[in-house]
């Protein structure tokens, strides 16, 4: 069986927040992935979750550490970030939903043009609700260390 592909340049940035408390995400999309869109989603999660402190666990990507984003940090208290141990993806839960996305939305379907294709990108995220069962047992916290 072939699987047709698409060759062209256009790409689709996605930059996104799962609360494991309620099953929600905060997904935005930007030109590219950077510091100014970073602050971006802080800046939205907080308009969804008005009180208590926020927990950002984040990856090592240098962006994360830019003037901008520390900057933006420092003025808003109610943020912490809690960066995750080097090559430890398993620990960072947004990437078990991108997996979980890519599953649903992406694996062995084509999709002819890239307007298409964003939409049903954008639109599964709008829609996460209607998988919140099967996200209430795949994103959890309970993480198991292994020693070998």
């Amino acid at each position: 069986m072939v699987l047709q592909s698409n060759t062209g340049r256009e790409r689709l940035n996605l930059n996104g927040a799962y609360n494991i408390e309620d099953h929600t995400a905060v997904v935005l999309e930007s030109d590219s992935i950077n510091a100014q869109s970073t602050v971006s989603l802080p800046e939205e999660m907080m308009r969804k979750q008005t009180l208590g402190l926020l927990y950002i666990i984040l990856d090592k990507a240098r962006y994360y550490r830019s003037e901008i984003v520390q900057s933006f940090v420092g003025k808003n208290k109610r943020i912490r970030l809690v960066f995750l141990p080097p090559y430890s993806p398993n620990l960072n839960i947004i990437e078990r939903l991108w997996k979980f996305f890519k599953k649903n939305v992406t694996c062995n379907t084509y999709y002819e043009r890239f307007a298409v294709f964003r939409e049903y990108c954008l639109q599964f995220f709008k829609n996460l609700g209607k998988y919140r069962a099967e996200l209430a047992i795949l994103m959890t916290d309970n993480f198991q260390l292994i020693k070998v």
